[in-house]
């Protein structure tokens, strides 16, 4: 018996053996493209103005190679001079940009083809785009984003049909004799829900927005639309500015959610905010009324974001987009602090009432001023 079994077991050390071979031998193999190790380096280009660069792509193998698609993202336009590679045969890639803002910036090509071992190819183009001629609106624009955005966020906190939305959550959450301190954390919830559930939809369409730049047609049009957009909820905001000083009935003003879903709000909230879990409550009652408040915050939401998307740099798009949201949150906290040490949520309702002018003015100043910056970006 010990010789067949020390023959099966040499068989079986040959087959791991064998495998482990072949299986090095596939990690190790060469991709059958060859790409110039910095990618597309652009250097310094001017921004507002048009630029492109070319590199040379080698089939280093010894057999032909097809490109299925080659793929730009963000503004970057890339095509092949051929599709199909011989063996040792070049094909040349170009790519174009159009940077309206100055600053450096990182994007990629992408290049899909049947090469098992490296069936997609990423290169980098990166630069930097400096002040020129070109640049001209889009360059102002960019230079008045923060305070744009410092005062949109504030003004959208205040903005009438949100913010009697949070006194009445804050109102809500006060009732059954709940203690100050479970009611602080239920208010905290609440604003961090609502934070993560509007950062989460910003960045998901500041990558839509993005992907409109190479699309330059379709991202101006989209841009001139969004500005006429602004400038009627301008006029729409101060007009219910003014008819609300007249009539002081809410059902005069024309930009506020509409009744369904504001009792959905309010079912949502008195369902949530019931059991002893006033922390996990909040949390899942910001990101549901979020939602649905979105139908009136998104007004000056996406506006915001359409000038967000176009800065320069991953990291200052989302420290602007946090910045924002920070901002809009801020009259959210302050309402649910004083919830919590008593203030009486009809005293908070009236001193809402008594601001909706002034609200609303501000708000019409707000579209206004984003409606401008929008049109800046479109060229």
């Amino acid at each position: 018996m010990k010789p067949r079994n020390s023959r099966s077991n040499r068989k079986n050390a040959v087959g791991v053996f064998v495998y482990f071979v072949c299986f090095v031998v596939s990690a190790l193999a060469a991709p059958r493209l060859a790409v110039p190790p910095g990618g597309v380096a652009f250097g310094e280009i001017a921004a507002g103005e048009g630029a492109a660069k070319s590199i040379e792509i080698r089939n280093v193998s010894d057999v032909s190679v097809a490109v299925a698609q080659v793929k730009g993202c963000c503004g970057a336009d890339a095509s092949l001079s051929t599709m199909h590679l011989a063996p040792s045969e070049s094909a040349t890639l170009a790519v174009t940009l159009h940077p309206m803002l100055p600053g450096a910036f990182s994007k990629d090509v992408r290049i899909l083809c049947d090469d098992p071992e490296r069936p997609a190819i990423t290169i980098p183009v990166t630069g930097t785009a400096i002040e020129g001629d070109g640049a001209g609106a889009a360059v102002v624009a960019s230079r008045y984003t923060l305070p744009a955005i410092l005062l949109a966020g504030i003004a959208d906190g205040f903005n009438p049909c949100a913010f009697s939305i949070v006194i009445a959550l804050a109102g809500i959450l006060a009732v059954g004799g709940r203690r100050r301190r479970a009611r602080m954390l239920g208010g905290w919830a609440f604003c961090l829900g609502s934070f993560l559930t509007y950062m989460a939809m910003g960045l998901g369409l500041m990558h839509a927005l993005r992907a409109l730049e190479g699309l330059r047609t379709v991202h101006d049009t989209v841009m001139l639309m969004l500005a006429l957009t602004l400038f009627v909820l301008s006029a729409l905001s101060v007009r219910d500015a003014f008819r609300y000083r007249r009539a002081r009935v809410p059902s005069v003003i024309t930009l506020q959610l509409p009744d369904r879903v504001k009792k959905a709000i309010r079912a949502i909230a008195e369902a949530s905010w019931r059991g002893p879990a006033v922390v996990a409550a909040g949390l899942g009652c910001g990101f549901l009324v979020t939602l649905l408040d979105s139908l009136c915050t998104g007004q000056v939401y996406v506006p915001v974001l359409a000038l967000i998307a176009r800065e320069p740099g991953a990291w200052r798009s989302f420290a602007l987009l946090a910045l924002y949201n920070l901002s809009f949150i801020a009259p959210l906290v302050a309402v649910f602090m004083l919830a919590a040490k008593g203030a009486d949520a009809a005293q908070m309702s009236r001193w809402s009432k008594r601001n909706v002018f002034p609200s609303k003015l501000a708000l019409g100043v707000v579209f206004a001023l984003l409606g401008f910056l929008v049109l800046g970006q479109a060229t």
